[in-house]
């Protein structure tokens, strides 16, 4: 007999042996059996349970096993307040099995129960209006434990606690965590609440750790495993945090600015918000293929280790990354953890607001840096991409059932809704805003707040009607398509904006800023567009300008369509603009013209090139060779890339070899080794690679020679299996050799053995470490196999509603973009029109995020 049947029948024998009570119940007493809500947490549900659960807390107890394979033991004492006893209480527990659950007592004594749909159901009978409590023995559920050999973390994001533990698993019900753990005795541990005490016994280390502040389920932490640990005492703030470096040189340079920047981004929030950090301690971990940059929880914040951890020669850009992201998760202590939205659907607000206050948190630690572009590239890109897609959506999503809540996030939630948030604090002024969220903070503190409390308060703070801008701008999708007419001969009277195509509306009221360019210089004009046609009437402009910019400052948002005059003047000239933002916008404006089929790739390309060589702005060469790998890759049919191959590596190698800027070479020097497909460009990776070739001003670390050995074996160098074992083998850092290993057979040679590993992901318990799936399909699917690669774009899809419903928020998505980066085939296109056409009920955000991955795609083939 199979495994699997073994277990259905073991799951059927304990739902009938805890359904028997019920049904002599049923026969015994008078009215019907309590009812078995459905699988997640319904709005309906979630309601319920608030309107009758208060000063909820729970009392944790967690044996954690060396071996991987044992499970994690646990106890959990629920207290809580009833206003009303008169239903059953409905606890949450979504594990595979029945036999995870080992009873459910009160005061020692064993109580009846329903376990069915994910949910604990417990009679009202055992329950009375006031203090209440009841306690369960269970072994803690795996989804969610991202359990590696030496080490562990919880990730419980947006509805994954009760994956782990019972629980009232909805962010309206916060609670108080008292933990303890029972861990191997070598090992570290990091938790939410503050360790009160520790103590040794046969091996086994217990920590007790002091009850948190009111959290809600999806921050519940903590971190167990072989770690170091460092501490760090600066400003009266005591940090500590957890790590797995074994780069010892990589951990000093990095340690102290770590640190730093973490007591930066507190000092000021506390300043900003005048409200001193709210949570009792602020440390963190370090992990090793986090599946996100960072998460938030407090007293117990987990980063990926490569975000913070940056090589010698890190880029400018990852700098910069790197502070933003701890200003984020920072500034979450404030935003969505002392104050936590009241449900999912208003899941940005938290992002939005960690992402507003880090662009302002990083300012005063790069004085050199152009904010306002810097703000502009971080965002505009990353937005559009989503909004000019098929498959976009309001900033506020609808959500009837929190198994839902992962499809909710997003480029729109991280990148649009802080450009939208910008709008108004310039609406507003930034006093009002700053007043307004002081006052929404210390109203709503160790509570619950929603998208429309907040509006209510900044309402307030202005003689404005905020009611048609948050209608337009947070519960509309899409983006306005804006174009330019001028109206004159030898010179222009006035322009005239038309908005069209605007998804639901023709209003998206916003202030431009106009540039335009002659002879004689430019001049700058400040337009309101909110109707469908705007005329901005400048009595005579002469002579005619060669060139407008229809969102010169940088704060307009759409799809600005260019005109043949302007495009051709930017083309031509806009490496030489005099203002890094005009440079900026004019980037994505050219960039957004070639997805909407107004400008042509082999067009842009002489640009691009010319521009990583003489752009000095940092941020914007970054920006531009982020366009020019996608171009080549995506935008250039092959016989056109064949063609100019020779071209883009020698302007490539030139620009490298004329920097003496460390950190451009290394951003020069990534974009190279991606786009390489010369036989002289793959010998001479090869010969770096293999350190036979030593070039000056390049350091390479050890995360570098792994990807110079993945972009070898992807080109089918010889013996490119036995590379990636040297490559192995050379690898000082045990999580990074696991990792290699993983990844290897997505770059085999072997086509049968590519297929093999695809077929693998199909099962759940091969896609545990999700950053290293993304990172394998994204070889798998690179352009130079994307031929071969066509035949699992159908069965991904297929797979993509269990992928949502086992993986973590951004799991489906990344899978997706990994799964379309490589492709621009027609077959490819049909193939998404025919999996969708065939499934007409198919859940809309699912759909929405393939015709969001595979826009691209869509574009390039539609040329």
């Amino acid at each position: 007999m199979r495994k699997t049947q073994r277990r259905r029948i073991l799951r059927s024998y304990y739902q009938l042996l805890m359904l028997l009570p019920f049904l002599f119940q049923a026969c015994t007493e008078t009215g019907p059996p309590p009812e078995i809500p459905e699988p997640g947490v319904s709005w309906e549900l979630a309601e319920h349970r608030k309107a009758t659960l208060t000063d909820l807390r729970y009392t944790l107890n967690v044996s954690v096993p060396r071996l991987r394979a044992e499970r994690l033991h646990g106890t959990n004492t629920v207290h809580f307040q009833l206003n009303s006893a008169a239903e059953a209480i409905v606890l949450d527990f979504k594990v595979p099995s029945a036999d995870y659950l080992h009873g459910v007592s009160q005061a020692g004594e064993a109580v009846e129960y329903i376990f069915e749909n994910g949910h604990i159901v417990i009679p009202a009978r055992y329950f009375q209006e006031g203090e209440n409590e009841v306690s369960l023995e269970f072994d803690l559920g795996d989804q969610s434990l991202n359990r590696q050999e030496e080490f562990l973390y919880t990730l419980l994001v947006p509805d994954r606690a009760s994956t782990a533990i019972p629980c009232f698993d909805q962010p309206n019900l916060k609670a108080r965590y008292q933990l303890t753990l029972n861990i191997p005795q070598e090992w570290e541990a990091l938790a939410n609440g503050a360790l009160e005490k520790e103590t040794i016994q046969d091996s086994v280390k217990t920590l007790q750790y002091a009850a948190t502040r009111p959290l809600p389920t999806y921050l519940f932490d903590f971190v167990v495993g072989d770690f170091q640990t460092i501490t760090s005492e600066l400003g009266g703030r005591k940090m500590t945090m957890l790590h797995r470096e074994t780069d010892t040189l990589s951990v000093l340079r990095n340690a102290q600015a770590i640190f730093d920047l973490h007591l930066s981004a507190l000092n000021w929030l506390e300043d900003y918000t005048g409200i001193k950090m709210p949570f009792q301690k602020f440390d963190f971990a370090l992990i090793p293929s986090f599946q996100y940059g960072g998460m938030e929880h407090p007293g117990a914040i987990t980063y990926k280790a490569s975000s913070l951890f940056l090589d010698e020669n890190a880029t400018q850009n990852q700098e910069l990354g790197r502070a933003s992201l701890i200003a984020h998760e920072t500034a979450h202590m404030w935003f969505g953890n002392l104050v936590t939205m009241n449900w999912f659907d208003d899941v940005w607000m938290k992002e939005v607001f960690a992402n507003f206050m880090a662009a302002k948190i990083v300012n005063p630690s790069f004085p050199e840096i152009n904010h306002d572009l810097r703000f502009t590239l971080a965002h505009y890109p990353g937005a559009y991409s989503v909004d000019r897609t098929a498959g976009t959506h309001p900033i506020q999503q609808p959500l009837a059932n929190l198994k839902d809540a992962g499809t909710l996030y997003g480029a729109i939630i991280y990148q649009k809704a802080p450009i939208v948030m910008r709008m108004l604090e310039k609406q507003i002024g930034e006093a009002a805003m700053r007043a307004g969220l002081q006052k929404y903070l210390t109203t709503y503190s160790y509570n619950n707040a929603t998208w429309d409390d907040l509006i209510d308060i900044l309402d307030r703070q202005t003689e404005d009607d905020l009611d048609a801008w948050n209608q337009q701008w947070i519960k509309q999708a899409g983006m306005p398509h804006l174009a330019l007419d001028t109206e004159g001969e030898d010179g222009i009277k006035s322009i005239r904006m038309r908005v069209t195509n605007a998804g639901g509306s023709t209003m998206w009221s916003q202030p431009l800023q106009i540039t335009t360019f002659d002879e004689n210089g430019t001049s700058t004009y400040q337009m309101e567009v909110n109707q469908a046609e705007n005329t901005l009437e400048l009595g005579e402009l002469a002579p005619r300008p060669e060139m407008i910019i229809p969102n010169a400052g940088g704060y307009g948002y759409g799809y600005f369509q260019l005109g043949a005059a302007s495009k051709t003047y930017l083309l031509a000239r806009i490496n030489q603009l005099e203002e890094p933002m005009w440079r900026g916008v004019s980037w994505i404006n050219l960039w957004e013209n070639l997805l909407n089929d107004n400008l042509e790739p082999t067009s842009l390309l002489p640009t691009m090139l010319e521009g990583i060589s003489v752009e000095p702005d940092p941020l914007l060469r970054q920006r531009i060779l982020g366009y020019l790998s996608s171009l080549y890759w995506n935008f250039l049919p092959e016989p056109d890339r064949k063609s100019v191959n020779a071209q883009v590596e020698a302007a490539l190698w030139t620009a490298f070899e004329q920097t003496e800027d460390k950190r451009l070479k290394t951003a020069l020097f990534n974009t190279y080794r991606s786009v390489v497909e010369s036989p002289e460009g793959v010998q001479r990776l090869q010969a770096i690679w293999s350190k036979e070739l030593e070039v000056e001003g390049l350091s390479l670390s050890e995360n570098d020679y792994i990807e110079l050995a993945f972009q070898l074996a992807v080109r089918d160098v010889p013996h490119s299996v036995d590379l990636i074992d040297q490559q192995i083998d050379r690898t000082k850092n045990a999580d990074r050799q696991a990792r290699m290993r993983f990844v290897k057979p997505a770059l085999s040679p072997n086509e049968a053995t590519r297929d093999e590993f695809f077929n693998s992901l199909k099962q759940e318990e091969n896609r545990q470490v999700e950053s290293w799936v993304q990172e394998a399909l994204g070889w798998l699917h690179h352009p130079l196999r994307a031929a071969s690669a066509e035949k699992y774009i159908t069965p991904t899809l297929e797979m993509l509603e269990e992928i949502q419903a086992t993986g973590d928020i951004f799991f489906p998505k990344r899978v997706l973009d990994n799964t379309f980066s490589g492709h621009r085939s027609e077959s490819v296109v049909e193939a998404v029109k025919q999996f969708l056409a065939d499934r007409p009920d198919y859940p809309e955000n699912l759909r929405n995020k393939i015709l969001q991955a595979s826009d691209e795609t869509f574009r390039a083939v539609g040329r």
